[in-house]
């Protein structure tokens, strides 16, 4: 869906810190083709999850919509209810973790709802 390569190893260990935490996670396979990478449920919240690896280390809001544009055009596009949320969790080169909602409109940084990472493998 977009240029570069799927980060696979970055969707593993996503999903990996996700299950660590009690949640559900669903994956629809390792193609690259996918708006999304896996799926979250916790209890009642669902929730659309996409990948992606930065080479850079500035997440803020602005500087991710620009970077990411084309994988927050393919999570908004997604033709699902908006009670299922979308995000996009982007990783770094210092492997720091940073989440972001993705709304019609709007992207909003998670950080202060982050869940709790692991180390690097």
């Amino acid at each position: 869906m977009t240029p570069g390569r799927t980060p696979l190893i970055a969707i593993g260990e996503a999903q990996r810190k996700v299950q660590a935490q009690g949640l559900t996670v669903c994956s629809p396979g390792p193609d690259g083709n996918q708006p999304f990478h896996f799926i979250t449920c916790d209890r009642d919240r669902i929730c659309l999850v996409r990948v992606r690896r930065l080479k850079y280390h500035d997440y803020d809001v602005a500087a991710v919509e620009q970077s990411c544009r084309n994988d927050i055009a393919v999570i908004r596009a997604l033709s699902f209810p908006q009670e299922i949320c979308r995000e996009l969790w982007v990783r770094g080169p210092d492997w720091a973790w940073h989440r972001y909602h993705v709304m019609p409109g709007s992207l909003v940084l998670l950080n202060g709802q982050e869940i709790p990472m692991m180390n690097r493998p």
